[in-house]
Formats: structure tokens, sequence, C-alpha cells
């Protein structure tokens, strides 16, 4: 026999000594399984809260969101400046619950009314209307564009 063959021996000659060993087992592979029953619950509650927070929005932030980054990209257009954006929604077939809509179902945009300096131009405010018609899905109709100067 060689040195591992012995060492083996004794040590199965050793767990055999141990009394009520199917005890000690059974007591470790139910922590084990209560350890890994742990990990995974706590996993899937983090990422529901993620997925949560990352799929639900306020109507409030969702519109506030849209007018400002409409704002910024019609301010870079030349000779347009002070831009104030106002956007509606069409609220009459969706279902809102506690203020939050799913990102999968926002509402239609019925309407956008722009005021801005430096609009009085039928070009420039042509220029405002094709950016606008671009970005959002509504028609030239429900897009109003008025001087502040």
């Amino acid at each position: 026999m060689n040195d591992k063959e012995k060492k083996s021996i004794k040590w199965l000659s050793r767990l055999k000594n141990i009394k009520h060993i199917e005890v000690y087992v059974a007591i470790i592979f139910i922590v084990i399984l209560l350890l890994i029953y742990m990990s995974n619950f706590s996993s899937n509650r983090t990422s529901n809260n993620n997925s949560t927070t990352t799929s639900e929005l306020t109507i409030t932030t969702y519109v506030e969101n849209l007018e400002s980054n409409l704002q910024e990209i019609l301010s870079n257009i030349g000779g347009v400046s002070n831009v104030k954006v106002m956007i509606t929604l069409n609220m009459a077939d969706s279902t809102v619950t506690d203020s939050k809509i799913n990102l999968d179902s926002f509402p239609p945009i019925k309407g956008v009314l722009i005021t801005a300096n430096g609009v009085s131009d039928t070009s420039t405010k042509l220029k405002i209307l094709h950016a606008v018609e671009a970005v959002i899905d509504i028609t030239n109709g429900n897009i109003e564009i008025l001087s502040s100067d």
C-alpha cells in the first residue's frame, strides 16, 4: 500500500467512528440548501426592485424629459433662442395607476406647443416644425410654433 491509500483508509476509519454521522451530514446539507435559497431570494428581490424602477416612470417625469430634450435640441437651431416647449398626452385610452405608466405603453403625444425668439422667419419656423415631426411621431397640425419676441 502506498502513502495515499493509507491516509484514505485512516480517514475512512475516523469517519466510521463518528457517532450519528447521518445527522451531521443532514445538517450540513440543510445549511447548504438554505444558503443557496437565501442567495437566490435576495438576488431576485434586488432585480425585481431594479426592474420596477427602470420600467416605470411617472407621467410628469416622462413629459418633462421629452420637453427638456426637445427644448435643448431646438435651441441649437440657428437664430432660435429662449425656447419653451409644452407637450400634452392623449390620456383617453390609457390606464394609469398611482400616476405611473409602463414604459411599453406610453400614451401617445396629443400636441406640442413651442414658443421661441427668432421664429418669426418662415424658414426658421419650418426648420423647427420638421425637427419636431422627425423626433415625435405626430402630424404638423398638432404642432404650434409661436414667437415670443
